[in-house]
Formats: structure tokens, sequence, C-alpha cells
């Protein structure tokens, strides 16, 4: 019993110190460059703002010119150092550019 009590504490507190240890080791240039490639734009032309840590999980707002969106990745301690995932973002994403305008947006009224 004592073992098990001990080996799940050992586990809770594992994961409590990687979930510091992800928001401390991933920049906002990193942030900004994942949420560049998600929305199809340089680095250099996104804000970071809104930084929050959920364990494994940094969510972010990021802003281009008019344009903000939600934004996550996700970070995890490897053998070769820390892994972050591509950037998941939502809201602002269509540009209404002519090129870009398709039926779909069009119905969406997105240009």
């Amino acid at each position: 019993m004592n073992i098990r009590l001990t080996a799940l504490v050992a586990i809770g507190l594992t994961l409590a110190g990687c979930s510091t240890i992800n928001n401390a080791t991933v920049s906002d240039q990193k942030l900004k460059e994942r949420a560049a490639f998600a929305l199809g734009t340089n680095a250099e032309a996104i804000t970071i703002s809104n930084r929050s840590n959920e364990g494994l999980r940094i969510n972010f707002t990021a802003t281009t010119g008019k344009r903000t969106s939600q934004c996550y990745v996700t970070s995890t301690p490897s053998v070769i150092g820390v892994v972050t995932s591509d950037a998941i973002c939502s809201g602002g994403g269509a540009h209404k550019g002519a090129g870009q305008c398709n039926a779909l947006l069009k119905a969406a009224g997105r240009c």
C-alpha cells in the first residue's frame, strides 16, 4: 500500500515539475514562429499576449494586424530536449483577399 502511494506521489510531482519546465522553456519567439505558420504569415508580424500554462498545453493570443486568433501548442520534455507541437489557432483565420475567396468563404460572409 505504501509503495503505491509513494509511486503516485512521485508521478504527480514529476508531472507538476514538467508543466513548470514546459512554460519556462517555450519562448515567445517559438510561439510566434508556430502561430505564424498556422496563420500563414511571418513571425515578425505576430504579437503574443495572454499566455497561460495548462500543464503540457500553452494557450496564447496571436495578433497580426487587426486579426486576433486564440492559439495553443503542446510541449513535452524528451530525451532530445523540449518538443513543441505546431500551433492550433481559431478565430480570424480567413483573409479577406480576393485570391482566397471561394464559395464557402462567401457563404460564411468572410470575403
